[in-house]
């Protein structure tokens, strides 16, 4: 006999799972405050219904409130998230649906006589710096690993509207490396001060096995045709485990450099010059030491020492203030630096103080440059890796764990690509590399590093 699937009821009855999303956002009454809550985990684990069911009753029960309602691309926003709201939302309850962008609905609340219905309005954070003069009761985001960690700061600062004391932040996701994972995996936020803010985080997993209105076989399905890193992500909602990665061989502490640092042969470094405002591109430099092939450490071995990732009014001069506090710190030995190719003006500024050169810039030259940083950072269990950081390098470890290749909705499907998201650092690493690789000369003194670290 053929199993059937169950049907999903009509009136909204959530499932464990998604009851612990609402008891993390119970208020305590009198008090006001902000909860702070990530939902993530496997595919099909009901995290858009719970959204919207939610976005639902919040419009209910706090009249007057504005709730905003996100994805970061409005085409997938429109076909999924609000497709699943105006599904789930009971007819009677819409006052008003405002089709200009950005598109909007008026509800009604359960105190009928307050006069003041609730609003739920829909955008995508392609350009969130808009939102600036916003203010919500509760934001909602679907596929919160897509969207840029600004954009998701930007919108905790929104959430000031006085028609709901108790104030929420949800973010739903799949395992994706970034802000989410680093909020709610890693509970990497500063937690210890949350209750003198009285501001509540918390983190619900999402499985499969949560969501009885999926068909019998939905699991057993991913199971048999997903590669076995999907299944690991998508299926068992493993956060440790990414698709796309970059660089996939990087290791936070295998690639760490803990001991004394040897001499070095040279020293060598990476620019990528960003923008002037402070929501352009980072500026971001990188510095690093290199053995000689004779040294104690074996083969050569490339240690990065410091990172430079600012950006805003100034961010040149402190970058070059930077840059001389490195010259002088290696004992009056000279650093090479490259740079991008496309930063001619910045490049030659910099040529008057130090030995700076453009990176190569031909066609797929990232590509390129991605695979001689990966043959540095290989490893296997008879072979140590020939890169490392410093443990006193705070982004850089997040960045690699961070970079990821282009989607195909993102991509043109032709050549792979990088996501530009947050990459500058990395960019800054790879001409780095690529004045590493240039040139070996032969080493008649090694010059140790004058610094206590």
């Amino acid at each position: 006999m053929t199993t059937m699937t169950t049907p999903e009821p009509a009136v909204f009855a959530p499932t464990d799972r998604q009851r612990q999303l609402w008891k993390a956002l119970e208020s305590r009454a009198p008090e006001s405050g902000t909860a702070i809550v990530g939902y993530g985990g496997a595919m099909g684990g009901g995290k858009t219904r719970a959204l919207v069911e939610l976005a639902i009753e919040t419009a209910a029960s706090f009249p007057g409130t504005r709730i905003l309602i996100a994805r970061l691309r409005y085409t997938d926003l429109r076909s999924t998230t609000m497709a699943e709201f105006y599904r789930c939302c009971p007819e009677e309850l819409i006052i008003e649906r405002r089709q200009s962008p950005p598109e909007s609905v008026v509800l009604r609340s359960c105190d009928a006589g307050s006069g003041a219905p609730a609003s739920v309005h829909f955008r995508h954070l392609t350009d969130w710096r808009g939102l600036g003069s916003e203010q919500y009761g509760a934001v909602f985001i679907d596929e919160a690993g897509e969207v840029p960690e600004a954009a998701a700061l930007m919108l905790v600062t929104r959430l000031r509207h006085p028609a709901q004391p108790f104030r929420y932040f949800v973010a739903a996701s799949n395992p994706w490396p970034g802000w989410f994972e680093r909020w709610f995996v890693r509970r990497e936020l500063p937690e210890e001060l949350f209750d003198e803010a009285r501001v509540r985080l918390a983190f619900i997993p999402a499985r499969i096995r949560d969501n009885p209105w999926l068909p019998p076989n939905y699991e057993q399905v991913q199971r048999l045709l997903l590669p076995e890193d999907w299944v690991e992500r998508f299926v068992d909602g493993k956060f440790e485990s990414f698709v796309g990665l970059v660089y996939p061989s990087f290791d936070r502490l295998r690639h760490r450099w803990d001991g004394a640092l040897p001499p070095f042969a040279r020293y060598v470094g990476g620019l990528d010059f960003g923008g002037l405002a402070e929501h352009h591109h980072f500026t971001a430099g990188i510095v690093a030491g290199l053995t000689d092939v004779d040294a104690v450490c074996g083969p050569d071995v490339l240690i990065r020492l410091d990172e430079f990732e600012e950006r805003g009014p100034g961010v040149i001069e402190r970058l070059e203030r930077w840059m001389q506090s490195w010259q002088e710190r290696v004992g009056g030995g000279r650093i090479s630096w490259r740079a991008d190719r496309s930063q001619q003006a910045w490049i030659s500024r910099m040529q008057r103080r130090v030995m700076i050169e453009p990176s190569d810039g031909r066609p797929h030259s990232v590509n390129v440059g991605i695979e001689r940083v990966q043959r540095w950072l290989q490893w296997d269990a008879e072979r140590a890796p020939r890169s490392y950081y410093r443990p006193t390098m705070r982004r850089f470890p997040e960045r690699m764990l961070e970079y990821r290749w282009q989607s195909a909705s993102e991509g043109d499907g032709v050549i792979p690509k990088p996501r530009k998201v947050d990459d500058d650092l990395l960019d800054a690493d790879r001409y780095m590399h690529e004045e590493a690789d240039r040139r070996r000369p032969r080493v008649v003194g090694l010059t140790p590093l004058r610094v206590l670290w």
